[in-house]
C-alpha cells in the first residue's frame, strides 16, 4: 500500500484539487452575477439587492455543492490523461483533498450532516471518475 502512495503524483493532484475548488467557486459567482444582470435588465437600472441576496442564500450553496461534485469527477477524468498507473487511487486522493479544502473553507466548526454527505459524495465522485478513466484506458 505504501508503494502505491509513493507513486501518486502529488503536485498534479494538489493542483487539480485547487483548480476544481476554484472552478466551482467561479461557477457559483457567475450564476449569481448572471441573475443580478437579469434583474438589472428587468429593472432597467440598479437591481434589487435583497433579491440578489435571497437568490444567493437560497441557491448558491446547492449550486456550489453540485458543481464541486461534478468538477471533481471531471478533474479526475482530466488528471487521468496525465497519470498512467493508479488512476483510481489518484481519483480517490483528489476527492479526499477537495473535500478537505471544502471543509477548511466552510469552517471546521460548522461540520454537520450536510457537510458529511457532501464529503462522501465528493470522494465518491473522485473515485468514480478514476474508475471510469481506468476502465476506459483498459479498453
Amino acid at each position: 500500500m505504501t508503494n502505491q502512495f509513493s507513486q501518486i503524483k502529488w503536485g498534479r493532484v494538489i493542483w487539480t484539487a485547487l483548480t476544481v475548488y476554484g472552478a466551482s467557486f467561479l461557477f457559483v459567482f457567475l450564476i449569481v452575477t448572471a441573475y443580478a444582470s437579469y434583474l438589472a435588465i428587468q429593472a432597467r437600472g440598479a437591481p434589487d439587492q435583497s433579491m440578489i441576496r435571497a437568490f444567493a442564500g437560497q441557491y448558491a450553496s446547492w449550486i456550489g455543492a453540485l458543481s464541486l461534485i461534478l468538477f471533481t469527477f471531471l478533474g479526475t477524468m482530466w488528471m487521468a490523461s496525465f497519470v498512467m498507473m493508479g488512476i483510481e487511487l489518484h481519483g480517490l486522493v483528489l476527492g479526499i483533498l477537495v473535500s478537505l479544502v471544502n471543509i477548511l473553507f466552510n469552517g471546521v466548526g460548522s461540520f454537520s450532516l450536510n457537510t458529511l454527505l457532501m464529503t462522501v459524495l465528493i470522494i465518491a465522485s473522485g473515485w468514480l471518475g478514476g474508475w471510469l478513466a481506468a476502465k476506459k484506458e483498459a479498453d
